[in-house]
């Protein structure tokens, strides 16, 4: 279901299934929990805008969970999917890219913590776009590794 090339059917291809597969879940989670932790970190700490939150803290973090598993599900699916190989740092403006997309989206919807000036939204969008930025340039490192140890594993095969 997740496979990126088309050797899946060559000698061994029922382990590169799995590999590839295993491979899209780690990314996904790296990913995911890193903008959980920057979102936290932008949020809780350095603004304290979890003050202003008016529903239950428990039901923050749970639906902010499944936004960022969304989230992180989309990069990581774009990051497999898209053709473009040869354009560096593609995770991060992937990520970059989404995070524009979706602060437009909250903006339009008007979902925020503050009152919008115009500092509070450019700021905002600078840091979504950061926060996935990030999330997509852990899914190429953590992708550039497995497949490096794949390389490796192979070698002393």
């Amino acid at each position: 279901m997740f496979i990126t090339n088309l050797d899946a059917m060559n000698n061994g291809g029922t382990r590169q299934i799995e590999m590839k597969t295993k491979w899209f879940f780690s990314v996904w989670l790296v990913s995911s929990i890193m903008m959980y932790g920057l979102s936290f970190v932008w949020h809780g700490v350095l603004l304290n805008d979890y003050m202003s939150i008016k529903y239950p803290m428990w039901m923050y973090f749970t639906l902010a969970a499944v936004v960022y598993l969304v989230i992180g599900f989309v990069l990581t699916y774009l990051y497999h999917y898209t053709y473009t190989h040869r354009i560096k740092y593609k995770g991060m403006l992937l990520g970059a890219c989404l995070g524009f997309f979706i602060y437009l989206m909250a903006f339009v919807l008007g979902v925020s913590f503050n009152p919008n000036s115009l500092e509070h939204t450019v700021v905002d969008f600078l840091w979504q776009m950061f926060e996935q930025g990030v999330g997509g340039a852990a899914i190429g490192a953590v992708m550039r590794f497995l497949v490096d140890m794949d390389r490796f594993e192979k070698a002393d095969a």
